[in-house]
């Protein structure tokens, strides 16, 4: 069943017996509402006209939000380190490493490259770097909250930036290391401050503030640009 709200707001309406409460999904600016099979057609009416505000929200999030375009593997092509952008240098007949130097992040292959060997080069130097700052600055900003992460990693995630076991385990999106600095600190730090509180309570919201003053601008920021950051 489709639903069509003010002429412009069309959502598709999916009942299934599996399910207990309703739930309402944006993705890529479609608009999805997944009901219980037995609820009134009249029930599910309200529940989206009472969601509405938060759906146009979303989609005009969604719409703001730059596809970014395929890298290419070659020397000239831009790639970003902590906020910074840097071109392509790319040597052939040398040992396999990777450098930042004068505005360029020279890669050193020992025979004839192609893309994927570029790309996996630049990987493992991204999630090598990405570890290193990532324990330097959770370790910094440890000591100012006051608090002890048991371990500190680097993952691929797909659809987070870091996340805090209830083990006092942190790991990080790698990714986010091609963030300016600003946006990283406020990674480790929401975090960090789950070790204080596991939730997004106004108390949590208050101990991120407290490092973080503009925190708010950060998650716009990432909300906004998340999808630019590859590689």
């Amino acid at each position: 069943m489709n639903l069509t709200f003010d002429k412009d707001l069309s959502i598709e309406v999916v009942r299934t017996k599996r399910r207990k409460t309703a739930s309402i999904k944006v993705i890529d600016g479609a608009v999805q509402a997944i009901v219980p099979d037995q609820l009134s057609d009249g029930r599910v009416e309200a529940l989206i006209q009472k969601r509405t505000p938060w759906i146009r929200n979303k989609l005009r999030e969604q719409s703001q939000i730059v596809t970014p375009k395929p890298k290419e593997y070659v020397s000239g092509e831009s790639f970003t380190y902590l906020g910074r952008n840097y071109r392509l240098k790319v040597s052939r007949g040398t040992d396999r490493e990777i450098k930042l130097k004068g505005g360029y992040l020279e890669v050193g292959l020992p025979k004839k490259p192609k893309d994927g060997d570029i790309r996996s080069a630049l990987v493992d130097w991204y999630e090598q770097h990405a570890l290193e700052r990532l324990i330097e600055k959770t370790n910094r900003y440890a000591r100012i909250i006051g608090v002890s992460p048991n371990s500190i990693s680097v993952r691929d995630y797909k659809a987070r930036w870091g996340s805090c076991s209830s083990k006092g385990e942190i790991s990080y999106n790698w990714r986010i290391i091609i963030a300016p600095h600003h946006i990283v600190d406020y990674v480790v730090v929401h975090e960090l401050c789950h070790l204080k509180h596991p939730n997004h309570s106004p108390a949590y919201w208050k101990s991120v503030k407290r490092e973080v003053s503009d925190y708010e601008v950060c998650r716009q920021w990432l909300k906004k640009h998340g999808t630019e950051l590859v590689i």
